[in-house]
């Protein structure tokens, strides 16, 4: 999980309409007002789905899975997350600051149901826990990276060695209610840094020069302006599938070069 920094609020023309509505005739307050009320939403020329995208660089807010990766590869979309669930918190069913985009669209939950589904959708069906605030990890926390560490020998994701008893609760409790152990997660994770750590090893072995591995970080951990098939803009700055995992692979020398190239990431 990576630190998603909000820009500022209050310039999405649909959210602003659905705020004044709500002075008129009241926020909503039960599950079933917001569900019927976020129906009613219609994000206006694109224009929350493009700052959420944004904001994260392209990466979906709880799996770091890219969303216009996902979309290309695998027909997978994405959706409007409430981190705090609209119906058990529905007075922020507009707030902005509550919106993130993450994966899985609603056609995608007939092919990924039960505990081959994850993130925001898993978290608001979780059958065996509920969302607390209290325990939940959240994206939007500038130290939300330093809970996780992830295996390369399987894609899996687990608690930080160190942790107190207390944040490793959290962290477990952040990973079940978001199911980020999936086996489509950890197939894809598995995958990707497989890859990434057979190329560093190669570098090693042939004693490669630090511009070399330098130039191998600088393409897996910095920006890139890419497209997205369901977003109707020109291409934006994004970065790489499972940034917080490959940023490990790398170690200071991964640090130093975010720092250099784009420290705006952190």
């Amino acid at each position: 999980m990576r630190y998603i920094k909000k820009a500022n609020g209050g310039n999405i023309r649909s959210l602003n309409a659905a705020q004044q509505s709500q002075q008129r005739n009241g926020a909503p307050l039960t599950a079933d007002e917001a569900t019927r009320a976020w129906g009613r939403f219609k994000d206006t020329d694109q224009q929350l789905l493009q700052k959420l995208l944004t904001e994260q660089f392209g990466l979906c807010c709880y799996t770091e899975l890219n969303l216009a990766d996902l979309k290309n590869t695998h027909g997978i979309g994405s959706h409007f997350e409430h981190e705090q669930p609209k119906h058990t918190f529905p007075h922020r069913t507009f707030d902005e600051a509550n919106l993130l985009r993450c994966a899985l669209d609603s056609e995608d939950l007939s092919k990924y149901s039960g505990e081959n589904r994850f993130g925001g959708h898993y978290k608001d069906n979780n059958e065996q826990l509920d969302y607390d605030a209290a325990k939940f990890i959240s994206p939007q926390s500038a130290n939300c990276r330093d809970f996780f560490v992830y295996l390369t020998s399987d894609g899996s994701i687990h608690p930080k060695a160190g942790l107190s008893a207390q944040d490793n609760m959290k962290a477990q409790y952040t990973i079940d209610i978001l199911n980020l152990n999936a086996s489509f997660l950890k197939a894809e994770r598995k995958r990707w840094l497989k890859e990434i750590d057979e190329e560093i090893n190669k570098l090693i072995d042939k004693a490669a020069t630090r511009q070399d591995r330098e130039n191998l970080a600088e393409c897996e951990l910095t920006l890139t302006n890419l497209p997205h098939p369901e977003l109707n803009k020109t291409a934006f700055p994004q970065l790489r599938p499972f940034h917080s995992a490959t940023r490990a692979l790398f170690g200071q020398l991964g640090e130093n070069v975010i720092q250099q190239y784009c420290p705006q990431i952190n």
